[in-house]
């Protein structure tokens, strides 16, 4: 770990916490989402990690992540993101890990330039690939994951947003979480995450279907795994 990484990567745990934020060498941006509070309880620690991609872990990155009894990668890039920037650990099977591959976006390719309308592009176009990632959530023995994108922000960010507000966690606390990453990704941040962005984009779900449950439902979330989530993610506070 460099001085400069180092150096935000303490400011960063000052902002999510010592025991939320992870130190997993050559990986930005990583956090457990245990530790949030919501009206149905407290997520489980170690449970749901989130992070950057793996394309610079090191073999100390990859003992952490074995400590931390990660069984399974959930890669939310594109084919071509894969290729350019290969998780470091694609095919080691020494690790014990699994990696899943859900294409949140085929192609980076004309998105738009905002980051109002980016998140209305990912409503529009990623609706069943959270989905599948929150069925796979709900399997025994699925846990302890970590997802992540390229940098852990928006794609990331986004289905996290949504897990947490199916837990019950408030919009606040979803949000400060979301606003974590740009500590998290230090001098690396290219586009900061912005609070309104997330907010209004929860808002207009509540707006258009009701809720971001019912938005993930109509896009094809089973009941049963709704409830297989909150029973495995969620402790009494």
């Amino acid at each position: 770990m460099t001085h400069a990484h180092e150096a935000y990567q303490d400011a960063y745990e000052d902002e999510v916490g010592r025991e939320r934020a992870l130190r997993i060498d050559g990986v930005l941006n990583a956090r457990d989402l245990g530790g949030l509070s919501g009206t149905r309880g407290k997520v489980r620690n170690g449970m749901v990690l989130r992070a950057a991609c793996l394309s610079r872990l090191t073999e100390q990155g990859a003992q952490t992540l074995t400590d931390l009894g990660v069984r399974t990668i959930i890669d939310l890039r594109t084919p071509l993101e894969r290729l350019e920037e290969p998780n470091r650990l694609a095919g080691n099977e020494d690790l014990g890990v699994r990696e899943l591959h859900v294409e949140l976006l085929e192609t980076l390719s004309d998105l738009p330039e905002t980051s109002m309308e980016l998140y209305q592009h990912l409503i529009d176009r990623c609706g069943k690939g959270i989905v599948e990632v929150l069925e796979y959530l709900a399997q025994p023995d699925s846990t302890p994951v970590l997802v992540h994108c390229m940098v852990g922000k928006d794609r990331t960010g986004l289905t996290v947003a949504l897990l947490l507000d199916l837990l019950g966690v408030p919009r606040e606390t979803i949000v400060a979480d979301y606003m974590a990453s740009n500590a998290g990704l230090g001098s690396e941040v290219r586009t900061l995450v912005l609070a309104d962005v997330l907010e209004h984009t929860l808002a207009g779900l509540d707006e258009k279907y009701g809720s971001p449950l019912a938005y993930l439902t109509a896009h094809g979330l089973s009941s049963e795994a709704v409830d297989a989530l909150r029973s495995v993610l969620l402790v009494d506070q």
